[in-house]
């Protein structure tokens, strides 16, 4: 007869065995479906070809963007720092202050000038140089907006940025998620959204694409990055782990589940100028990481 002791931990174990092969179910429920693709370029988010384990003070890395060569420029969520990261190296290069505390969020560049944005719509930018002289600019967002994410557009003066949370920008009625349109020169945002994703098509895209939506939902944008070639938008969400594409219409032309042992916390996405594709993950009491991911053509003549 089995003890009761022993019959204990036989439940147990089967209890075990039981949940660790739903969390392997979970996962391998959305094989098959983890290529993202974006006009000829092709990217299987399961599949990296490098990761870069980042030091200690880049754990809660939130912001991610590609400057020249092999140089990404990280911000982290806490400090007013700017880090170059040179992934040849696979170190920090330089550190550049330009902020007090504060959640910076987003990170972006053009030409040799830095703009990086804080959840609240407060945006700084500076010259990618020691001892900067800052600008800043209170942004038309509120802090309910959460902004996660901003990227320089290709061949045109505009930035986008993209709301985590509620959308509605200067009363302009909006629901869902959006991301909105910021021109440096003018120093204007669009109150129309650039791209705008209601919760209902949201969820009917996800099921087109063969997703569960109790898995992928909310989706809250924590990143966001200008294809270099495509131009295609690309919003990945932390919450709900996805990736998806947008064409510059603003429909969804692809999307891909991100598995939650790959993709710890994903905060940051960008591209370098040949298309190669790197997200970066917070380390949530690790060490916070980057991945970078090759593309394969499609039609490759």
């Amino acid at each position: 007869m089995i003890s009761s002791f022993l019959f204990k931990v036989i439940v147990t174990l089967n209890l075990l065995i039981g949940f660790a092969g739903c969390i392997f179910l979970e996962e391998e429920d959305d094989s098959g479906k983890s290529i993202i693709t974006s006009g000829d370029y092709q990217y299987d988010v399961y599949a990296y070809e490098k990761v870069f384990k980042l030091p200690g003070r880049l754990e809660e890395i939130s912001g991610l963007a590609y400057w020249k060569e092999n140089i990404l420029l990280c911000v982290e969520d806490e400090n007013g720092r700017l880090y170059l990261y040179d992934h040849a190296k696979e170190e920090i290069i330089q550190e550049i202050k330009f902020g007090k505390k504060g959640d910076y969020e987003g990170v972006t560049q053009s030409e040799d000038i830095a703009y990086v944005i804080r959840s609240t719509g407060k945006l700084f930018y500076f010259k990618i140089e020691d001892e900067p002289e800052v600008t800043t600019v209170d942004l038309p967002f509120k802090s309910s907006n959460d902004l996660e994410g901003i990227t320089k557009g290709h061949k045109t003066d505009n930035f986008y940025i993209a709301c985590k949370q509620n959308p509605e920008v200067l009363e302009n009625g909006v629901e869902g998620r959006a991301v909105y349109t910021y021109n440096v020169k003018k120093d204007k945002v669009k109150t129309r959204p650039y791209i705008h994703l209601t919760s209902e098509s949201f969820k009917e895209e996800i099921k087109r694409a063969g997703l569960n939506t109790s898995k992928h939902m909310p989706f809250m944008p924590s990143g966001i990055a200008v294809h270099p070639i495509t131009e295609d938008v690309f919003l990945i969400s932390s919450i709900g782990k996805l990736l998806i594409v947008l064409d510059k219409s603003g429909s969804i032309v692809s999307m891909a589940p991100l598995k939650r042992s790959l993709f710890r916390q994903p905060e940051g996405i960008c591209f370098d100028i040949e298309g190669n594709m790197f997200i970066s993950s917070e380390g949530r009491g690790k060490k916070g990481y980057i991945l970078k991911f090759i593309p394969t053509r499609i039609n490759q003549e």
